[in-house]
């Protein structure tokens, strides 16, 4: 099983906490599948699947990548590799680290 797990930061106004998790879940809708984000915590977003899924949410966090106004509100995004966590990534820090 895999994960892309985003924390929103909690002082985000509902509204604009509702247009950003509109954009995720339109990210996490794309040409290879379709990830439901299975969070029960309003500022957070967790986005699961398996083997199959993996391209889908591969091309979802690609697309949110490219998101500033999106990125401007998370304050944590891991990918998690349940089965090799050794895979496990800072998804936040990545992009935040300029390429030399």
């Amino acid at each position: 099983m895999f994960q892309s797990l985003m924390d929103i930061r909690e002082d985000t106004p509902q509204d604009i906490l509702n247009s950003l998790v509109e954009i995720a879940n339109k990210a996490f809708d794309n040409r290879s599948g379709k990830v439901e984000n299975t969070s029960k915590m309003p500022y957070r977003l967790i986005y699961r699947g398996e083997d199959n899924l993996f391209s889908c949410l591969q091309l979802g966090m690609l697309a949110l990548e490219k998101q500033s106004y999106f990125l401007d509100y998370v304050i944590s995004w891991k990918w998690i590799d349940e089965e090799n966590p050794s895979e496990n990534e800072d998804i936040l820090k990545e992009i935040r680290t300029p390429i030399n």
